[in-house]
């Protein structure tokens, strides 16, 4: 795979990229403003190699994880190119968790399927996540169960909910070489560097909607990779004070983070997203592009409510829910994994995702989904469960301003994020400040040098027409904040009239 560097336009820092992200929109490691990567030189054309897709709500980051730049893209001399095949792997499994985490948060007030991109071509998939072709019957029913799902959930004023998630990944049968063909052949067969074998999360949920855009999502997080232990706080919500983020990794190092949103985000809540994902299977025919060889089956209670059971494939994945047979509301749904995956089934589900998130190029999300291929084959050997059990469904209930307010712990300091527009600005004045500490270095150096061959003394002064045949391109530089300088004698620096433009 053919890499190339570049620097970006708005920092100058040096970014070593793969030659597939030329054209696509990526945000700089260093500055992090949005810039297109520029087309590679012609010795560096290779086939490209999509990036992995990046999450947007932190389920799964109970695993502490710093958040990084998308994979393959970094700043030159960053981490060595070996880890990227793992990394990548690691991302879409965590994504893909994170896809049905964020649709299972949406139980309480809007009704929608959820996926998860596993499975793929190889000989052996699990038995446990296979779906038998229902009979017609069988199909009829569960077709006239969701219509009577989907009117329990449709036109509500407001809602809440309160349920555990739980996840089960056993990622031992995943070798060296299902992730890096390429790989030396005493290798391939070999654990990957850094990948754990047993990944379990739990974590409780509280989520509430109002129709006035108010909404309230809560977690606690405890997620165990192999031996070692996490746990996470995290809550979105919005009401009449504003939006607001709070994170507590619980870690003595890291504080806990309580930030206040600026309005423009409000698209990207993430019960905002659920709600997007929602209204994409209104539309029945989005439904039958999804979901394959949907059909009633035993019915079964869920804490003592008596429950319709349905089942159907999700994009090879066996998804199972329980239907409350007096309201038509959904206590439970549960995904088991390793199922067969095929690049149709990979197809639809990207054409559906892009109708309903539109906030991703579509350049990028065909390179996502190329990824998503070429992995499918090693994600089919995962075995494992996804589930969400909702402890109590409320539709309709009366709430009020104060129930969208998170509580804070006491001596948490709160910070605002700035809007797009601020951050641009404040990017453009870091700009400008440490383009002109680098005139002011030029025009010192150029003063040093000139006393120097001309034998002056400190307390000598100094004018444009001495310094400028030392300076480069033989002229003088300007502060682009439109910043006057002022040269000092000899043993002064150089200063600046704008503010915070002057020399450490």
């Amino acid at each position: 795979m053919a890499e190339f560097k570049f620097s970006c336009p708005q920092c100058d820092q040096h970014i070593l990229c793969d030659t597939g992200y030329a054209g696509v929109q990526i945000n700089c490691p260093t500055c992090k403003q949005a810039i297109i990567v520029p087309q590679p030189p012609r010795s560096a054309a290779a086939p490209p190699v999509p990036p992995s897709m990046p999450s947007t709500l932190s389920t799964q980051r109970s695993t502490s994880s710093p958040v990084v730049p998308a994979a393959g893209m970094r700043a030159a001399a960053a981490l060595p190119v070996q880890k990227k095949s793992s990394s990548a792997v690691k991302t879409i499994l965590t994504v893909s968790c994170v896809v049905i985490a964020l649709a299972a948060l949406g139980v309480g007030g809007w009704f929608g399927y959820k996926k998860f991109a596993g499975g793929g071509a190889s000989k052996k998939a699990n038995p446990a996540a296979q779906v038998s072709a229902p009979s017609a019957d069988a199909a009829i029913h569960a077709l006239s169960v969701l219509t009577k799902v989907h009117a329990a959930y449709t036109n509500t004023t407001s809602a809440k909910a309160d349920g555990t998630f739980t996840a089960f990944l056993n990622l031992s049968n995943i070798l060296t070489g299902d992730i890096n063909p390429s790989a030396p052949d005493n290798m391939k067969n070999r654990r990957p560097p850094g990948m754990p074998r047993i990944v379990t999360n739990t974590t409780s949920v509280t989520v509430k909607r109002e129709q006035t855009n108010f909404y309230y999502l809560a977690a606690e997080s405890v997620s165990k990779i192999d031996r070692q232990t996490f746990s996470n706080t995290f809550a979105y919500w919005k009401s009449d004070k504003g939006q607001f983020s709070f994170m507590d990794m619980h870690q003595p190092r890291i504080p806990p983070m309580y930030r206040q949103l600026p309005e423009t985000d409000a698209a990207q809540a993430p019960t905002e997203q659920v709600k997007k994902i929602q209204e994409m299977f209104a539309d029945p025919a989005n439904l039958t592009k999804l979901v394959k060889d949907l059909g009633q089956t035993d019915d079964e209670p869920v804490n003592g409510q008596d429950c319709y059971t349905l089942t159907a494939k999700v994009l090879g994945q066996k998804v199972k829910i329980w239907v409350d047979k007096s309201t038509y509301l959904i206590p439970q749904w549960q995904i088991t994994l390793g199922g067969q995956i095929s690049d149709a089934d990979i197809d639809d589900a990207f054409s559906l995702w892009a109708d309903a998130v539109t906030n991703t190029p579509p350049a990028q999300l065909d390179m996502i989904k190329a990824q998503f291929k070429k992995f499918a084959p090693v994600m089919m050997k995962i075995r494992g469960t996804l589930a969400f059990t909702a402890e109590n469904i409320e539709v309709n209930p009366t709430l009020t301003a104060d129930d969208f307010n998170y509580p804070v712990p006491a001596g948490v300091r709160l910070v605002q994020m700035p809007s797009p527009a601020n951050a641009r600005a404040t990017s453009l004045e870091t700009r400008q400040r440490n383009t002109c500490i680098n005139n002011l270095r030029q025009i010192d150096a150029a003063k040093n040098q000139w006393a120097l061959e001309k034998s002056k003394t400190t307390g000598t002064a100094v004018t444009e027409a001495d310094i400028t045949p030392y300076l480069a391109g033989g002229r003088m530089p300007a502060c682009p904040a439109g910043g006057k300088y002022t040269l000092g004698n000899v043993g002064e620096k150089p200063t600046c009239s704008i503010p915070g433009h002057e020399l450490p």
